[in-house]
């Protein structure tokens, strides 16, 4: 059966779920929710694997590494790319992600290092890590679930140059919970990205003219399990149950029907997600 929706980005291995994993899925599963469980570093990858193993539709994976969890120099050890690459032939694995940078953090070095050079080093780092994802989508013809956080200019300039040398390759991706503004999101269309909106956009965390204004065959949405929680269950965990209510408020925003939009979206998942079965 084709899901009603899907969430393009949830945390199902997370400890807050814990023996309320299956209960969660269910409930989703039963209101006609398929969901990717992200990893976020190479054994949440590895349980991404093996939650959706367990499924033998509606519940899938994506392999990668958060940019903040990208090793700040030689000392910290290395990334293990091929083990990651390892994973990608598994049929459960839909995309790479979450991947990316995230320059939100980096200030807070500055306490330890007042000449900025630890700054600097980071964020060399995760532009490695993620030029390394990059290829390692190409290669395997993958799409991407980023991960972007104040480093939207970075990341374009990045995602552009890769544009360049990789003509016709059509499985870019998702940017995960996408705070950018309307110009930025633009730029991301033009390079055959989407954007993905989770449970903030009711608590005035997103630049609601972004959403407004994206064609609905470029926009997903996502629970982001368990953050994210669209209101009015902000004291809860984010489950992806919820994301009927959250595409009921962005179709709200949108001046659309819910049953259109949840449609555009669920249609949009699939044109990305392309190991995913259609139903």
């Amino acid at each position: 059966m084709k899901p009603r929706l899907i969430d393009t980005h949830s945390h199902l291995d997370d400890e807050t779920l814990g023996r309320d994993f299956d209960v969660v899925v269910r409930h989703a599963l039963e209101d006609g929710v398929w969901m990717v469980t992200v990893g976020s570093d190479l054994e949440s990858s590895r349980r991404a694997i093996s939650l959706a193993s367990r499924f033998s539709e509606g519940v899938y994976a994506a392999v990668g590494l958060h940019p903040r969890k990208v090793p700040l120099d030689a000392d910290e050890g290395g990334v293990e790319m091929e083990r990651f690459r390892e994973l990608l032939s598994n049929p459960k694995v839909v995309a790479i992600g979450e991947v990316g940078l995230d320059w939100s953090d980096l200030p807070l070095l500055r306490r330890r290092d007042p000449r900025q050079a630890l700054v600097a080093a980071a964020k060399s780092r995760q532009k490695e890590v993620f030029s390394e994802f990059l290829k390692m989508s190409r290669e395997a013809r993958l799409p991407l679930l980023l991960h972007c956080r104040e480093a939207h200019e970075d990341m374009l300039g990045m995602l552009e140059e890769w544009d360049r040398m990789t003509p016709g390759f059509d499985a870019r991706g998702i940017v995960h919970g996408f705070t950018g503004d309307w110009k930025t999101a633009r730029r991301f269309f033009n390079l055959d990205f989407y954007i993905s909106v989770t449970g903030l956009m009711s608590h005035g965390a997103y630049n609601l003219d972004a959403i407004r204004r994206t064609p609905s065959s470029r926009i997903v949405i996502e629970s982001d399990c368990p953050h994210s929680t669209i209101a009015p269950w902000a004291h809860r965990r984010s489950e992806p149950s919820y994301l009927l209510t959250c595409a009921s408020a962005v179709a709200g925003l949108r001046g659309e029907k819910t049953d259109d939009l949840t449609a555009a979206m669920t249609e949009n998942t699939l044109r990305i997600l392309r190991r995913m079965p259609r139903g």
